[in-house]
């Protein structure tokens, strides 16, 4: 472990994926990454019949997991469905928190809408969220929903809203999802960046969305490779208290195999950025 106020993760999202068959067995034959303090968990579909497995094999091998990403699509569930839809998304959303629980993560990354969701639905999903902390609070897990790409309002104002109406809401900061919207400076600007932003999440895309879906930033690049102006990123932004910072840059390849040299520079970048915030 690195003397840093910042722990440095590295999303499971990227060693894990289709390509070798969602074997989380990847992510414990990495545990020692260089360069990481640890992984954040990001929960895929194809477990959901194994999470006891996992959770234990994880807990077995030592891998250090102090935040968990919740399973994209509850929240999908939970604002754009039927009721039946969204008593699903509520069992799966308890499901993930047990997972959180299961494995020690102290935060949840969790998208509460996406670019589908029209401006009532929003606020109806912010006005669910009571439920939704109170599943993670019994469960000793700090909920941060981040600032995934939304029309109108956009994510800052649907995060202010939070805010206002959850004292001890916390929120993830991404970088790739607020320079698509053009929102980087108004969020270090803003009054939640020290006060209410937990988590950080690092990548870079290439300025294009996937054809058809809105707000999905495809492929997830490594800082450097996209659009985004890391140098200038991170000499404008304040001091970042939030404890945890995840890359989420993916180095899989489409025969399974893994660029961990790439992650590390990546990490090791990423660590380096970090020490003066």
């Amino acid at each position: 472990m690195k003397a840093m106020s910042n722990r440095i993760l590295c999303s499971t999202g990227t060693m894990v994926g289709r390509a070798n068959g969602y074997d989380y067995h990847v992510i414990i034959e990495n545990k020692d990454l260089p360069q990481a303090d640890g992984f954040e968990l990001m929960m895929l579909k194809a477990w959901y019949d194994k999470l006891p497995e996992v959770a234990s094999a994880l807990e077995k091998a030592g891998v250090r997991t102090p935040a968990i990403h919740f399973e994209k699509d509850i929240g999908a569930l939970l604002g754009l469905g039927s009721e039946e839809d969204h008593e699903e998304g509520l069992r799966l959303f308890r499901i993930n928190a047990d997972m959180a629980r299961a494995v020690g993560a102290e935060k949840a990354v969790f998208h509460l809408w996406d670019g589908r969701f029209s401006e009532k639905q929003i606020f109806q999903a912010i006005a669910g969220l009571s439920e939704l902390y109170e599943i993670c609070g019994s469960r000793g897990v700090e909920l941060a929903v981040e600032n995934v790409p939304s029309r109108a309002p956009s994510p800052l104002d649907n995060m202010r809203s939070i805010a206002e109406k959850y004292p001890r809401a916390r929120f993830t900061f991404d970088t790739r999802h607020a320079a698509y919207l053009g929102q980087c400076e108004a969020f270090f600007e803003s009054e939640l960046w020290q006060a209410r932003i937990c988590h950080f999440h690092v990548s870079d895309y290439s300025g294009e969305t996937v054809p058809g879906m809105w707000g999905v930033t495809r492929p997830i690049l490594h800082p450097g490779e996209g659009i985004i102006d890391f140098e200038a990123l991170f000499a404008e932004m304040p001091a970042y208290h939030g404890g945890t910072v995840t890359l989420e840059s993916p180095v899989l390849g489409e025969d399974g195999s893994l660029d961990l040299p790439k992650l590390v520079r990546s990490l090791a970048y990423l660590a380096e950025k970090m020490k003066d915030h």
